[in-house]
């Protein structure tokens, strides 16, 4: 069976992305911060031992990226899921009052870079070789609709915005360099998770099936492309 990696996967679309790959009987190889308070997870484990593993990894942390890297060398990853991200200390709509124009909080902005724009780019170099030995060899960029530049009218979610507006630059980047693996970034829709918030529109776990059918059509010259979780393209 396939191999797929996910970060942050205890919980919102991660632990959904997780759990049905794993009743598909993937391998799946699940990296979360703190996996003994993620009591979901490890539910998951205990029924999907077989092919499921947990590894602790806080994106953040380089050496604890490569460290993984060089575990699993030789072991073919044919999805690699960079889904781990951050809106700051809060959810939406918390997370909306310290990004804004007029109350920017610059040291989270800091940190919502270092999550969502350097880790990926790390765990994505770290990996790049594992994706290439695989049959699939699709690596996802989780970003956002709020990552396009045309879509922003009405503001706001500077911190947010700009890390998944320069997440984009780099998957797309990563297509023109790495030509024998296919690079998207992705933006799932706006989904009921922790992040998103109790108002967002879409479930995660119909998000998640939609994504999974996707990536099952996606094509070499799909590699670079901004898509949503039906495979249609989103505006830069």
């Amino acid at each position: 069976m396939p191999t797929v990696l996910v970060t942050g996967a205890n919980r919102g679309l991660g632990f959904e992305h997780v759990k049905q790959y794993a009743e598909k009987g993937w391998n799946v190889i699940a990296c979360a911060r703190n996996p003994e308070k993620a009591e979901d997870l490890q539910a998951l484990n205990k029924k999907y031992e077989e092919h499921f593993t947990i590894e602790q990894l806080e994106v953040i942390d380089h050496p604890r990226i490569e460290e993984l890297a060089e575990k699993y060398k030789g072991t073919p990853i044919d999805i690699l899921l960079n889904n781990a991200g951050t809106t700051g200390p809060m959810g939406v709509p918390g997370a909306m009052e310290y990004q804004k124009i007029d109350s920017m909080d610059y040291q989270i902005w800091r940190d919502i870079l270092e999550v969502n724009l350097l880790s990926p780019f790390k765990i994505a170099t770290a990996f790049k070789e594992h994706v290439s030995e695989s049959e699939k060899k699709i690596l996802v960029m989780m970003s956002s609709d709020l990552g396009s530049v045309e879509q922003n009218n009405f503001g706001g979610f500077y911190s947010y915005r700009a890390s998944k507006s320069a997440l984009n630059i780099i998957a797309k980047g990563m297509s023109v360099d790495w030509q024998d693996i296919i690079v998207i970034a992705l933006a799932p829709g706006w989904c009921r998770t922790y992040l998103g918030g109790a108002e967002a529109e879409v479930d995660p776990a119909e998000s998640v099936a939609e994504q999974q059918v996707m990536f099952e059509s996606i094509k070499e010259n799909d590699s670079g492309k901004f898509l949503d979780r039906f495979g249609n393209q989103v505006p830069w």
